[in-house]
């Protein structure tokens, strides 16, 4: 079978991550695997083919997006894969204008994550709502297959497809080996080295991941007198990495914030955490959730971020917080970076096998 696995870049996402899980395991499978892509660059997958729509990457991504429409069109009626799998919310756009008119293609879209935005808090418009809902009737219309990657995505449109047959939910999982090898080695930055407990919080710097209600959860802790350090790893747009800056220097906290951008491998720096917070608004699956898990690291995570409560078995393995509520927040950071009271995610991450996800997936492309 020849599959076209389409997502916008190959950048250091959850996203990313699964797309080259999926992409690996296809060609091992026995499958012709090209990996589309709006951007180039990007770390390839051994033995898969990676496309570029565009030559550079240049504009906001928005426009990135519909620049890359005609060129996603033009190579699949050039390559006639069999299946475009796309495999990003961001990507769907572009894919499903993309495709139109391809006699034969079957169109399989993978939800990653919430578009309905609709945890108690979150910021948005009617007008915002509006058309998320229509985006979501528009994936369920074009759709052969849409494959949601957590049961708390199973809502309005999506549930009826899931009645009929049309949708499946397969949650996210890793391999808590390869996890653990990657973690080895030495210490990623001198910011572990003086005993200071680092809490660590990963994902791009957007709205979504509620960073500044995380911000003033830490300068509660501090103001309480204990000593800690948070890192937050990710990629910022718009000025948003300064804006971080700034609202911690206004807290008082600057000296304890460290921004470093994006790194390739985010396990030492999970490994060696006195704890991992995930404050988002909404999520789909977060992989990083599941990341810090196979490392046996303590959590604190939003109900709201997708699946969260649901892999943390509502609290047995790690602390679910209010994300619009930073002193609970507070609260749950100063016990998960003390050894004699955190919670530990232990072999929790046993019950997402990762060979489990990838035969529900090589089902449903079937």
């Amino acid at each position: 079978m020849k599959i076209a696995l389409y997502v916008h870049a190959l950048a250091a996402t959850g996203v990313v991550r699964n797309v080259r899980l999926l992409a690996g395991d296809f060609h091992a499978r026995g499958h012709d695997v090209t990996l589309v892509t709006a951007l180039p660059g990007g770390e390839r997958v051994a033995g898969v083919q990676h496309h570029a729509l565009l030559a550079r990457a240049g504009g906001s991504r928005t426009l990135q997006k519909w620049r890359a429409i005609p060129w996603l069109h033009a190579y699949l009626c050039g390559a006639r894969p069999d299946i475009m799998l796309s495999a990003g919310n961001h990507g769907h756009l572009t894919a499903m204008l993309g495709s139109r008119g391809i006699a034969g293609l079957r169109r399989i879209y993978r939800i990653s994550n919430d578009l309905r935005r609709a945890a108690p808090g979150t910021r948005g418009s009617l007008a915002g709502s509006l058309v998320r809902s229509l985006a979501m009737r528009l994936l369920a219309a074009d759709a052969d297959r849409l494959v949601l990657v957590s049961p708390t995505l199973v809502v309005g449109t999506f549930a009826r497809a899931l009645a009929k047959g049309r949708a499946h939910v397969i949650e996210n999982a890793i391999d808590p080996a390869v996890a653990r090898a990657r973690a080895a080695g030495p210490s990623p930055h001198g910011c572990y080295d003086d005993g200071v407990p680092v809490i660590l919080a990963i994902g791009r710097l957007a709205p979504q991941k509620n960073f500044g209600i995380l911000l003033a959860a830490f300068a509660l802790l501090r103001s309480d007198g204990i000593a800690a350090r948070l890192v937050i790893l990710g990629e910022s747009r718009d000025g948003a990495q300064q804006a971080l800056r700034d609202q911690a220097d206004a807290l008082g906290i600057g000296a304890d914030l460290l921004l470093p951008g994006t790194v390739d491998n985010v396990f030492p720096w999970l490994a060696r955490a006195g704890a991992f917070v995930l404050p988002s608004w909404w999520e789909g699956s977060a992989n990083v959730l599941l990341e810090a898990m196979a490392l046996d690291v303590p959590v604190v995570a939003s109900r709201s971020a997708g699946n969260a409560a649901s892999l943390l078995e509502q609290g047995r393995h790690g602390l679910l917080v209010d994300p619009s509520d930073p002193a609970a927040m507070a609260q749950a950071m100063a016990q998960q970076i003390d050894m004699m009271r955190a919670i530990r995610p232990g072999d929790r991450i046993d019950a997402y096998r990762l060979d489990a996800m990838l035969d529900a997936w090589a089902q449903a492309i079937g």
